[in-house]
C-alpha cells in the first residue's frame, strides 16, 4: 500500500520545461546574489551588479524579484528549507526521542558552522529598513517554512511526551522546550560568528560544546534517557556518523570537532 505522501507526490505533475528553465535561473540569480553579499556586502548588493554577474539584463532580474530585499529573504528561504531536509532526517531517525532532538541540535549547528553567511543574511531581513521592503508574498513564504521546521522540533517534543519519554506535566510547557532549545543553539551561533576569540578563550569545539549544554538542558526537564544513564559522547559519534557524516566531513576540512 503506498504511503499518503509517497501518493501525493506521485499525483504531483512533472515541471514543464519552462519552469524547469526559470528555476534554474532562479537558482543562478540567487547564487550571484550569495556571492556579493559575502565578498562585498549588503550595502553593494544592487539588480545591476546581480544582472552583470549571470549576464542577463536587468528586467530578467526583475521578473524573478521585485527588489534586492526580496533576493535576501529568498536566500533565507533557500536556508530554511536545506534545514528542513536536515531536520527531516533527525526526525525520521531510527532512535529514540532524545536521541532525535539531540540529533535536531547537531544538524542545525553543524549547518550554520558550514554555511555562516546563512545566519548572516537572516540578520539582514531583521533589519527594520530591509523588512519593511519585502514583498508580502516573500514574507508569506518565509513564515510558513519557519512554521514548519519549528513544527518538526514540536512534534519530537510531542512524541516524547507521548511515549512517555517526558513526562506529562510539561505538556503545557512544550513550546518552551522547543523555544529554549534554540535560543540556544542559536546564540551560540552568533558568538560563533563574532569576532569574540573562542578559542583562545577555551570554548572550542563549538559543536561539542552545545552538544554537552543539550543533554544538561533535556536533563533539566527529566527527558530519559537521562544523560547518567548513557555514554553522551558515543552517541555523538553514533548521531554524528549516521546522519551527518558529510557535514562533519565539510567541517572537519576546517576546523577538527577534537
Amino acid at each position: 500500500m503506498q504511503c499518503p505522501v509517497a501518493k501525493i507526490i506521485s499525483s504531483i505533475p512533472p515541471l514543464s520545461r519552462k519552469q524547469r528553465e526559470l528555476m534554474k535561473r532562479e537558482a543562478l540569480i540567487l547564487d550571484a546574489a550569495h556571492n556579493i553579499l559575502h565578498n562585498q556586502g549588503y550595502a553593494q548588493l544592487t539588480m545591476d551588479r546581480v544582472a552583470e554577474a549571470v549576464e542577463y539584463s536587468k528586467g530578467t532580474i526583475y521578473n524573478h524579484f521585485s527588489s534586492k530585499e526580496d533576493m535576501v529573504c529568498s536566500l533565507c528561504c533557500r536556508s530554511i528549507n536545506n534545514l528542513i531536509e536536515i531536520f527531516t532526517r533527525a526526525v525520521e531517525y531510527k532512535g529514540s526521542s532524545r536521541e532525535r532532538f539531540s540529533a535536531i541540535g547537531i544538524g542545525y549547528s553543524l549547518y550554520h558552522q558550514i554555511n555562516p553567511m546563512d545566519a548572516q543574511n537572516i540578520q539582514i531581513m531583521k533589519i527594520n529598513a530591509v523588512r519593511e521592503k519585502i514583498s508580502t508574498e516573500k514574507l508569506a513564504e518565509k513564515e510558513l517554512l519557519e512554521q514548519r521546521i519549528t513544527g518538526m522540533a514540536s512534534s519530537v517534543v510531542k512524541d516524547a511526551i507521548k511515549c512517555g519519554d517526558l513526562p506529562k506535566e510539561v505538556s503545557t510547557i512544550a513550546d518552551s522546550i522547543v523555544f529554549g532549545s534554540w535560543s540556544m543553539l542559536y546564540g551560540a551561533l552568533m558568538l560563533e560568528q563574532s569576532d569574540i576569540p573562542l578559542e583562545e578563550l577555551g570554548f572550542s569545539p563549538s559543536v561539542k560544546l552545545l552538544w554537552i549544554n543539550l543533554q544538561k538542558f533535556m536533563d533539566g526537564y527529566n527527558w530519559q534517557p537521562h544523560s547518567s544513564n548513557f555514554d553522551s559522547e558515543t552517541m555523538f559519534e553514533k548521531i554524528s556518523s549516521d546522519l551527518y557524516k558529510n557535514e562533519i566531513e565539510m567541517l572537519n576540512k576546517r576546523k577538527p570537532l577534537s
